[in-house]
């Protein structure tokens, strides 16, 4: 009885301490999921758009697939472990802008690219052995394929889909994509004045014919997928095609947008595509809050609004900043809050620069900087490998999970004077019932910490005591580098790991709760807790 005492006024103590120490944050305990919670989180959220005529580097063919590219779809696989939902695990979208330039010819090799002197690809002619690069990808991928419109032939765009049903199969297809970026058509493959009421008009003119000169199914077509930002100026949204019509035949399965928060394609833009604004909580926030419309609308016809194509910064991202582990940070954080506004889907780009997006750009022909992956070796990157962001993929298909049944949050901030402090809370009754709190917490601090900083710059320390009463039973995963600035992916690991080869590489290193029930997260670092 003493002792029980004795013990019992120990834990009040050690609570008390917990609960006043000055240097500990204290997470309110949110126990069942808020009015704003996400929907049913898709296990595909975080999937991949691939400039169309760089395919077959990505994926090589049947005879020599890319193996880097095998092992690190392997490593995604591995998370979303096994059963129904496993069969609809990855989203692929070969595309780009190199798409509104292609042609299919059923005797051609698997890609040709015909280039000006600058070294522009003005026209890709692909042939029955490109189909040959999506081998690479899981069995159970689904592919939403991007046609031409650009060249406003429609015969093009019907050769491109009955090639793609023949070789993908519809069973593998998603849906079918009519051009890319058609709201940059204006003066170029269109007049001055092409509006959204013309792509509208075209738009439902093509699927009509389209779908009855190929019997597609009724509700077969990803609608939208336009460049700009939803603002005032923009020419084309997905609020502007909605209200006038679009989806009137009924052959609508999706709507989409690009999302390129910062851009290099000219000086004024490139000049603010830093890391301290890109890893940087609020201006994410802010950004996509610009989507909510546009996510409205589509939900309103009864739709998903997915963001078709994005990344960090435009025009190929930018050396030392886009090729950081920053980029894992502002992924993590993008693709989470992405979620909590109800993007079902998000499609990472993945390529290289091309010379025709922008004379002014500060980028030169090679891959992207902002690839998540290198996939072959080149002079600028040398070898393949993956790139310090490739482990926030890692952490967000965890986080998410393979139940079919996740919710997320973003709980509201823990401290005003930590704004770049995020909690998202993942509710899965497939792994926490839903009655005992959330199953999984991402916590992401963006706080500055360069590879030369003191190690526990911006370090926060958050208990997690009112969470649960099984301390000893949570588990921890961090996702880490020596710092914000970190170039090196054999340095940057996901729970003790890393993955430069695509294999993991080191033990794998789960970690436990402090003794008084606290979790510790160094700045530009973040973890993943499993309750």
């Amino acid at each position: 009885m003493i002792y029980a005492l004795c013990f019992a006024l120990i834990l009040l103590f050690s609570s008390t301490v917990q609960a006043t120490d000055p240097d500990v944050l204290e997470l309110p305990f949110q126990h069942l999921p808020p009015k704003n919670a996400s929907q049913i989180l898709d296990p595909r959220l975080a999937s991949f758009s691939i400039e169309f005529s760089y395919l077959t580097a990505f994926g090589g063919n049947k005879t020599h697939p890319n193996l880097l590219t095998k092992e690190l779809m392997q490593r995604l696989v591995e998370r979303t472990g096994v059963g129904p939902v496993s069969l609809n695990f990855l989203d692929i979208r070969p595309g780009g802008i190199t798409i509104d330039s292609s042609i299919f010819d059923p005797n051609a090799p698997a890609l040709t690219l015909t280039e000006s002197e600058t070294g522009g690809i003005y026209r890709t002619t692909f042939g029955p052995e490109l189909y040959e690069s999506l081998l690479v990808f899981p069995n159970s991928s689904q592919f939403v394929v991007t046609i031409n419109m650009g060249n406003d032939t429609i015969s093009i765009a019907q050769n491109e889909i009955a090639a793609a049903m023949q070789h993908i199969g519809m069973d593998r297809i998603r849906a079918f994509e009519l051009g890319n970026e058609a709201d940059h058509y204006a003066g170029g493959s269109r007049p001055s004045g092409w509006a959204s009421s013309d792509y509208t008009a075209q738009f439902l003119g093509w699927t009509s014919v389209l779908t009855r000169n190929l019997s597609l199914p009724s509700n077969i077509f990803q609608a939208g997928g336009f460049a700009d930002d939803p603002t005032s100026s923009a020419l084309m949204t997905t609020v502007d095609i909605v209200r006038e019509g679009v989806d009137t035949s009924g052959v609508v399965k999706l709507f989409a947008q690009h999302t390129y928060q910062y851009s290099t394609c000219d000086p004024v833009r490139n000049a603010i595509a830093t890391l301290p604004n890109l890893i940087n909580h609020n201006n994410i926030t802010a950004y996509l809050d610009l989507w909510k419309p546009q996510i409205a609308a589509a939900k309103g016809e009864g739709k998903e609004f997915v963001v078709g194509e994005f990344s960090s910064v435009s025009c190929s991202g930018k050396e030392n900043v886009t090729d950081t582990f920053g980029q894992a940070l502002w992924l993590a954080d993008t693709i989470m809050y992405g979620a909590a506004l109800n993007i079902s889907r998000m499609y990472l780009h993945q390529g290289a620069t091309l010379v025709f997006q922008s004379s002014s750009q500060a980028n030169s022909p090679g891959f992207s900087w902002y690839d998540l992956w290198y996939p072959i070796p080149t002079d600028r990157y040398g070898s393949a490998r993956a790139s310090p962001s490739f482990v926030a993929y890692l952490l967000i298909t965890e986080a998410v999970g393979s139940s079919n049944e996740s919710r997320l949050a973003l709980l509201p901030p823990i401290s005003e004077s930590l704004p770049n402090l995020a909690a998202y809370a993942v509710w899965d009754p497939m792994a926490r019932s839903a009655t005992d709190g959330p199953a999984r917490l991402v916590l992401l601090n963006l706080a500055v910490r360069n590879v030369s900083s003191p190690a526990d710059a911006g370090q926060v320390v958050v208990d997690l005591s009112r969470w649960t009463s099984e301390l000893r039973n949570v588990k921890i995963k961090r996702m880490t580098a020596p710092g914000l600035d970190s170039k090196d992916s054999g340095e940057t690991t996901w729970a003790g790991q890393s993955f430069g080869n695509g294999t993991a590489s080191g033990a794998e290193v789960v970690e436990s709760l402090s003794g008084h029930g606290s979790v510790t997260v160094k700045g530009s670092e973040g973890v993943l807790v499993f309750f």
